[in-house]
């Protein structure tokens, strides 16, 4: 709906003139405004209009409580969504909709585990086993979605088990020293399968996890990546660190330091809880945040704050093990605000989003392509 047409209904709505499905559509229309004055001056109209239209649809509400035609539950949820959109508001009428599929898209790839003796394993998430070393002793098991390590004084040679989660997949790691490592999709740990007494903890990271670090006040444990390390003793924090993006560590409880990896020079810099530290064009910078917004993923939920479409669209293709083909490019750096509960589907989400920005999709397969809507 453009606005030409959005003026027309609301013209026919204070005559008490609109349909069910009229009154529904301005409804999603105005879910989607987060400045209502914006709103207004984009459909040129007066204070007096201006105030006849919110008295009505206060009246409506007032009225209709929890089943009014303006769902203040629909509203609160578009609107978080809704950062801005510069320029004309496009939306696509729900009548002329093409039917899409509904699908959860979701990858059906398995967890790999690759072990010193270069064997390479699919992890099944509902298989429970043992684990061995080359030598057939068992150094742990897996339940489900966890491999759990048991602690081998005896082994005094470290030896690298690596853990590879696709996307679509997430997956738990219990480390010998009693740390717990939750991985999210499209990451890689590299892990002693027994730390050695009196030496460092240290393990190698891809992508994202949280680790609940075991304390041990005379070892220190390292999480390495390509361009961070963190360094801490016993602690709950997350770490990023994909391919494009900017890395950081987030803290949730301790302390912990964080080490720029091409400026040994550079020291260390000590976040608090709460705090996150991002690696920015060699530099990093702290910043306090809500910590939920960062973590939710381990619930299976997905939560955006103020990111950018480009950034939402690599998290959608991690989380779901779709590819997405964003032809729209227009909406790549509008930023957008949502949470979205682990049984929402992968068309619940985009047609969020749709409301909001105004496109257009269609799911082949694993595929989905984002097209900029086309004026009917």
């Amino acid at each position: 709906m453009n606005k030409k047409q959005a003026k027309q209904l609301f013209d026919k709505y204070l005559k008490n003139e609109c349909s069910v499905q009229e009154i529904e559509m301005l409804d999603k229309y105005l879910q989607s405004y987060q400045d209502k004055e914006r709103l207004w001056s984009e459909l040129r109209y007066d204070e007096e209009i201006k105030d006849q239209l919110w008295m009505k649809i206060k009246s409506d509400i007032d009225s209709k409580g929890e089943e009014n035609r303006f769902s203040i539950k629909q509203y609160l949820k578009y609107a978080a969504v809704f950062i801005g959109l510069v320029g004309s508001f496009l939306w696509y009428q729900s009548y002329t909709k093409e039917e899409i599929p509904s699908t959860n898209a979701v990858s059906d790839a398995e967890v790999i585990l690759k072990t010193s003796n270069n064997a390479v394993k699919n992890i099944s998430s509902d298989a429970e086993q043992d684990l061995f070393d080359k030598e057939g002793k068992v150094i742990g098991k897996q339940k489900g979605n966890q491999l759990i390590y048991n602690d081998n004084e005896q082994l005094q040679e470290l030896v690298f088990n690596e853990l590879i989660v696709p996307d679509g997949k997430k997956f738990e790691i219990t480390l010998s020293d009693g740390t717990l490592v939750h991985m999210n999709s499209r990451s890689t740990l590299k892990y002693p399968v027994n730390f050695i007494t009196g030496e460092e903890r240290q393990v190698f990271l891809q992508g994202e996890a949280y680790f609940e670090v075991a304390k041990d006040s005379l070892t220190r444990f390292l999480v390495t990546t390509d361009e961070i390390e963190i360094e801490v003793l016993g602690t709950h924090f997350s770490v990023s660190s994909y391919d494009g993006a900017k890395p950081y560590a987030l803290l949730a409880e301790g302390s912990v330091a964080v080490h720029h990896q091409k400026n040994d020079l550079r020291k260390p810099t000590i976040i608090l809880p709460g705090e996150i530290a991002t690696l920015d064009q060699n530099a990093i910078s702290v910043d306090k945040v809500n910590i939920h917004d960062y973590l939710s993923w381990r619930e299976g939920r997905l939560t955006f704050t103020n990111e950018s479409f480009v950034n939402i669209v690599s998290k959608i293709e991690r989380h779901f093990g779709v590819s997405i083909e964003n032809n729209y490019t227009d909406i790549n750096e509008v930023k957008f605000r949502g949470e979205f509960k682990q049984e929402e589907t992968i068309t619940d989400i985009l047609n969020t989003f749709q409301e909001s920005a105004g496109f257009e999709y269609k799911i082949v397969d694993n595929k989905i392509m984002i097209d900029p809507m086309e004026d009917k």
